[in-house]
């Protein structure tokens, strides 16, 4: 579950960009980042790198989860550091115990009228919305008289 769920979050995180400002100025290699500079953190492309993520990378594949933690900076769906959502570890456990109780009791299928049309603005979302159909798993569970 972990692994479907952050593969979700890699390929669909909650925010694409990341806003940081320097509050001193700093030193990287070469570069100068003065005191006061806005800086964005693109974390759509980076969670979209083939070079990080290999040539797979559009594809939906938790395996890539399974192994070891990554380097930090490669996954951020929530940010990192000082500054990472405080309430990353509440979204994640609600999702895992909701997402638990919905697979444990219906099957799912994707609409046939779906279009996968992503679309960002501040986060990534469906374009179309995604229509599912749920069936439950044990149709007498809620109630038939048997």
């Amino acid at each position: 579950l972990n692994m479907v769920i952050n593969e979700s979050l890699r390929l669909y995180p909650p925010a694409s960009l990341l806003p940081r400002m320097a509050f001193e100025d700093i030193k990287l290699g070469d570069l100068h980042v003065p005191k006061g500079l806005s800086i964005w953190i693109p974390v759509l492309a980076i969670h979209h790198s083939e070079e990080l993520w290999g040539k797979d990378v559009n594809e939906f594949n938790p395996e890539r989860f399974a192994s070891k933690p990554f380097s930090s900076g490669r996954f951020m769906p929530f940010a990192m550091g000082q500054r990472n959502c405080v309430g990353q570890y509440f979204a994640m456990m609600e999702a895992k115990i909701i997402l638990a109780m919905l697979v444990s009791r219906f099957s799912f299928t994707i609409s046939d009228s779906y279009r996968h049309a992503p679309v960002t603005v501040l986060t990534v979302k469906p374009k179309y919305g995604v229509q599912i159909c749920l069936k439950p798993l044990n149709p007498c569970e809620n109630g038939c008289s048997d």
